[in-house]
């Protein structure tokens, strides 16, 4: 239990250096009480046996992107879910470090039970649909600040929106390039996907691309950028 315990708390350190210290993520996740949190309430919030942070992660995106008129987050599960979590979360926001993103899912996995701890509901993959709303809402107003549980809620549940966000919205699942295929090809046929739902463009072809060369070939270079940024 110890070396678990030690495990944990050093994965939910990490995941705060790493996560707030992105410029993208200032904003949101200005935090200093991972560790008293998991000092609280011990390893057993973190760490649980009857679910996975894949469960928590699909019914939330089923409850940020229901299913309509369009096709929605269940449409694509549990690839979309796999995908986002395990891939999209892990090299993005954690910047492929693996104890960042172990903490990660150890704030997910809190998000779902530490509503049991502080007496607040049951766990968030046990409430009613309105539940879960209310219970995020409350989350992103910092409604739990006297519980000693925000910080770890507001990583788990920010991070999982935007992961969410962000991984539908990307064109899943056609989000990368055919085999063999330099560009990538928006279907016509099959459910609507993100992007299509926004009714964005769609990736860049070979003539767009050809445009674009052509357009910016003489372009004037910009002085004092520098290109070892990589948010650039």
């Amino acid at each position: 239990m110890s070396d678990n315990k030690t495990g944990i708390r050093d994965g939910l350190v990490e995941m705060e250096r790493v996560f707030s210290r992105r410029a993208f993520f200032m904003n949101i996740a200005k935090t200093v009480g991972v560790a008293a949190a998991f000092d609280k309430f011990g390893p057993d919030a973190f760490a649980q046996a009857t679910f996975t942070p894949e469960d928590v992660v699909s019914e939330f995106g089923r409850m940020i992107i229901p299913v309509d008129q369009d096709p929605g987050w269940a449409t694509f599960d549990p690839g979309i879910t796999n995908y986002a979590l395990n891939v999209y979360m892990r090299q993005v926001f954690s910047m492929g470090n693996d104890l960042a993103y172990a903490g990660l899912r150890y704030a997910i996995t809190a998000f779902n039970t530490l509503p049991v701890n502080i007496g607040y509901g049951p766990q968030f993959l046990k409430m009613p649909a309105a539940a879960r709303g209310q219970y995020f809402q409350n989350v992103l107003t910092g409604a739990f600040e006297n519980d000693g549980v925000q910080d770890i809620l507001l990583f788990g549940g920010v991070f999982m929106m935007l992961g969410v966000k962000q991984t539908f919205y990307m064109n899943y699942p056609n989000h990368l390039p055919n085999p063999n295929l330099e560009f990538q090809i928006v279907p016509t046929t099959g459910p609507k996907t993100g992007w299509q739902q926004m009714k964005f463009a769609g990736p860049v072809g070979p003539e767009e691309e050809k445009q674009l060369r052509d357009k910016y070939f003489n372009a004037v270079e910009v002085f004092g950028v520098d290109l070892r940024n990589p948010y650039i």
